[in-house]
């Protein structure tokens, strides 16, 4: 019995070991994040800070008509056959950065910014360089606009998600995934090209980029990263991706350890019955 006690002081020592110093440290090396996260909430899928809306159960067709006069200058909706006006190398010359294509956005951007956004871009960013100007459309023209966003909107996951939630500015080269906009108008429209994402996960951590996503000047202030209102399903679809390409071969390591720790067990089980008959006659 000496022994297996000193085995399970030793399994819990490597346990609280293992699973303990990385949150400690956390704590205690980035304890501004853990603040600021608490401090507001993150994540705060009701974007809460923005305020209220009105019932978003707008008019999808006229909608369409709202969108083409005051969006289609400057996006596309590929879902209902209106192209880009512009070329996305034209674009980002004119904006700083390509304009999204809409036709998908009510699927993973949370449908209480998006009016907020469409009412006051800079606010509801947080992000004062924002290209997007305020248009100065009436509540009612923008609940009409999201209503026909949303008439053509379908689910889009992983690769397809990641471009075009984040497809504008970052890359994921090891996905073969480039950033629509050019790196020098990126640098000069932000100060510096966005990081590239494909090792994200391993870097950052998902607790850090859901609370960083969610609400980027407060884990970094000062950041040209705009708040971009992801909904909470996008988001978990998109911490699994960036997941699964910081680690492709993670399910199979995970695997191959559990079967290098149930040999393990079956040979300390051996080990201690081999033991036991040896020395029972000397005990």
């Amino acid at each position: 019995m000496k022994e297996l006690k000193i085995l399970l002081v030793l399994i819990v020592i490597v346990g609280v070991t293992y699973w303990g110093i990385e949150p400690l440290a956390h704590s205690i090396m980035h304890k501004h994040i853990e603040e600021a996260i608490h401090k507001y909430h993150l994540p705060d899928y009701e974007f809460s800070d923005l305020g209220s809306t009105p019932p978003l159960d707008g008019d999808a067709a006229k909608g369409k008509e709202a969108f083409q006069m005051f969006c289609a200058s400057c996006h596309g909706l590929k879902a209902d056959g209106i192209p880009a006006p512009m070329d996305p190398k034209t674009a980002a010359a004119s904006f700083g950065v390509v304009p999204p294509d809409l036709s998908n956005v009510t699927s993973f951007t949370s449908k209480k910014f998006l009016f907020h956004f469409i009412k006051d871009p800079a606010k509801a960013s947080e992000f004062k360089k924002i290209a997007m100007p305020a248009m100065g459309l009436q509540d009612e023209q923008i609940v009409d606009i999201i209503a026909y966003l949303d008439s053509k909107a379908k689910k889009v996951h992983g690769a397809e998600l990641f471009k075009e939630a984040c497809g504008r500015c970052h890359s994921a080269k090891y996905q073969k995934i480039y950033a629509e906009t050019p790196p020098d108008a990126l640098k000069k429209y932000l100060g510096k090209v966005p990081p590239d994402l494909s090792i994200i996960m391993k870097a950052k951590g998902e607790h850090y980029l859901v609370a960083f996503i969610n609400k980027p000047q407060a884990l970094l202030p000062g950041t040209s990263m705009p708040r971009v209102g992801l909904n909470k399903e996008a988001t978990e679809d998109l911490m699994h991706y960036l997941d699964r390409i910081a680690d492709p071969h993670k399910e199979q390591r995970v695997k191959v350890g559990l079967i290098v720790l149930a040999y393990m067990l079956v040979m300390v089980g051996l080990t201690y019955a081999w033991k036991k008959k040896i020395w029972k006659n000397i005990h």
